[in-house]
């Protein structure tokens, strides 16, 4: 349900906020090209900011998020990115494996965006 590259981003904020945390930039589904793009859009996003202008900007170090981990949503993350959400059908029990606490909010918003897309017909544009 969440892209390839939202859950990047999540796991690039963990690893900001908590340096010490099992995630590493090695192990990122993207290369250092678009971590560096990734970053800059959580920079624009308002989301994470430098520590000071003459760090490394693919150090994850150099950065530190602007607000507490618990005070940041999938929303902000999903509009500094500018990605979406995907809509399974129906939501598959791999979605809880991966995605722990977040799975049954995810999967009730799943359930209420495909209710809501498919009351949308064609001749309401």
């Amino acid at each position: 349900m969440i892209t390839p590259l939202t859950q990047t981003a999540i796991a690039v904020l963990n690893d900001i906020a908590e340096p010490s945390s099992p995630n590493h930039p090695e192990l990122y589904s993207i290369d250092s090209e678009e971590l560096s793009k990734l970053l800059f859009k959580l920079v624009n996003g308002n989301i994470i900011c430098k520590k000071s202008q003459e760090c490394c900007p693919l150090n994850l170090e150099s950065y530190r998020l602007t607000r507490p981990k618990n005070c940041i949503s999938l929303l902000d993350v999903l509009e500094a990115t500018g990605e979406h959400i995907n809509c399974n059908d129906p939501t598959k029990e791999e979605l809880y494996l991966h995605f722990q606490k977040a799975a049954p909010r995810l999967g009730v918003l799943n359930q209420i965006t495909r209710t809501f897309l498919s009351q949308i017909k064609l001749t309401d544009f």
